[in-house]
């Protein structure tokens, strides 16, 4: 068997304490004690492949990358922040190979979505997507994606965390929600492109922002498959949400406002399926958080669970479901 383990985890703004943007730490001793237990937590798992999102300063992607004793010599970060500086990143044991970010909105997907302030269409993801692929075994290539959709907390005109009257407040909501689906829609035109006509399984990671009936994550899905023991005509282009495999009292990733969310995913195509073998989510030390992120400045492990799942892929082709694909 080959084993392949997977996990995805926003950072919640990992900053140094002295970076010029102020999201991060306010003093080292606070920074080196999040460091500490986000690598206590990477450790406890031992991943090959990890989608981190919130990384804000590639400084600190390297404090991370050292702490781990350079237990992941392959890693890279999105070039494509948002207005905050935060974006994707991976850390790998594997080489991260074809790697490529991705920020224009296709025109396949959903075009015409207006901006914040109505003024222009959206034509760029608000954080870049992160495309890499992994070799397991010769032949065995596995496309990896990572993400961070559309935030579900509302930012107002000139930073403000609250509307002035109730007509801003419902507006505001529904350009998040609109630009989250049209985020969503780019993400399923690219998995498209990955999985359509080939046996390269692949696996999308990250922080949606919604959970898994969300109508933005049913998009990102593909057709709903009645039956994983028949094959049909979408199993090409079709993925796995893994969020049912997870222990039901543990099935959530974020706390705010003291209800439990499902927001962070890890979604696979029909070659990885069955050969899942454990996914789960870390929850025990997350705490429950409200609007205020000032607050959390002090915090000392992130507002997310890390979610993983693994994998044991039958060695011979012959035991698969699917049959190898060209050499990389």
């Amino acid at each position: 068997m080959i084993p392949f383990t997977v996990m995805t985890w926003n950072l919640e703004n990992w900053f140094r304490p002295d970076h010029p943007s102020g999201f991060g730490p306010r003093d080292q001793q606070t920074y080196e004690r999040k460091l500490t237990n986000i690598v206590r937590t990477i450790q406890a798992v031992s991943p090959d492949v990890i989608g981190l999102q919130e990384i804000g300063d590639e400084d600190a992607f390297g404090d991370l990358r050292r702490a781990l004793n350079n237990r992941y010599p392959y890693g890279r970060v999105s070039r494509l922040p948002d207005a905050r500086g935060i974006r994707v990143a991976f850390l790998s044991r594997l080489p991260l190979l074809q790697a490529r970010d991705i920020g224009d909105m296709p025109p396949e997907g959903l075009v015409n979505v207006p901006s914040d302030d109505n003024s222009r269409p959206i034509t760029s993801m608000g954080r870049g997507i992160l495309k890499a692929t992994v070799v397991l075994a010769p032949g065995l290539l596995v496309n990896v994606v990572n993400v961070h959709l559309k935030s579900k907390l509302i930012t107002y005109p000139n930073g403000r965390r609250f509307p002035l009257d109730e007509d801003e407040r419902v507006r505001y909501i529904g350009y998040a929600l609109l630009r989250r689906a049209a985020e969503a829609a780019a993400v399923r035109v690219l998995m498209n492109q990955l999985m359509t006509g080939n046996n390269e399984p692949a696996v999308l990671m990250g922080d949606f922002n919604d959970g898994p009936e969300a109508v933005t994550t049913q998009m990102m899905l593909g057709p709903a498959d009645r039956s994983l023991a028949h094959r049909d005509r979408f199993d090409d282009i079709r993925l796995y949400n893994l969020a049912d495999y997870i222990p039901a009292s543990r099935r959530f990733s974020r706390i705010y406002l003291k209800a439990r969310e499902l927001i962070d995913h890890i979604v696979v195509s029909h070659e990885l399926i069955f050969y899942l073998r454990q996914a789960d989510s870390i929850v025990e030390p997350i705490e429950s958080i409200d609007a205020d992120t000032e607050s959390r400045r002090d915090a000392v492990y992130p507002d997310h669970a890390a979610l993983f799942a693994r994998f044991e892929i039958p060695e011979d082709e012959a035991d698969r479901h699917f049959s190898i694909t060209r050499p990389l």
